[in-house]
């Protein structure tokens, strides 16, 4: 920052610009793809649904464990990327209240992501044993 008599300058160039500006479009690219991971997800896990709708009933039940396993995974997957994201955008403000709203982001976060990992868990178990 430059000051030439009352009129202050920003450099645009300086290095904090250049790193804010790296890590808003790095967060932006993540965002990006945890959106399309989750769409993805639920575009595949839809159609799987619509392709079971006419076998037997016990062919709909392990199908159905396999969809549900694999739209969990990718749901899993998103938040992980989600969270990097948040991390990543509370580098450039680190004050207290974006902190708090981190870690309660985080929390949240955490108790989706063992609450899936545990579905993803039970359903894999489920699955050797048939």
């Amino acid at each position: 920052m430059t000051v030439w008599g009352t009129i202050e300058t920003v450099d645009a160039l300086s290095p904090e610009h250049l790193l804010a500006a790296i890590i808003d479009y790095i967060t932006f690219g993540i965002d990006i793809s945890a959106g399309i991971i989750i769409g993805t997800s639920v575009i595949i896990a839809l159609i799987g649904y619509v392709k079971i709708f006419g076998r037997a009933s016990k062919d709909q039940t392990s199908k159905g464990a396999t969809i549900r396993f694999r739209l969990a995974g990718g749901l899993l997957l998103a938040l992980d990327f989600e969270v990097g994201s948040d991390i990543l955008k509370t580098i450039l403000v680190p004050t207290i209240n974006e902190l708090i709203i981190l870690s309660v982001i985080v929390a949240l976060r955490i108790v989706l992501g063992w609450s899936l990992s545990k579905e993803i868990s039970g359903h894999s178990e489920d699955l050797l044993t048939k």
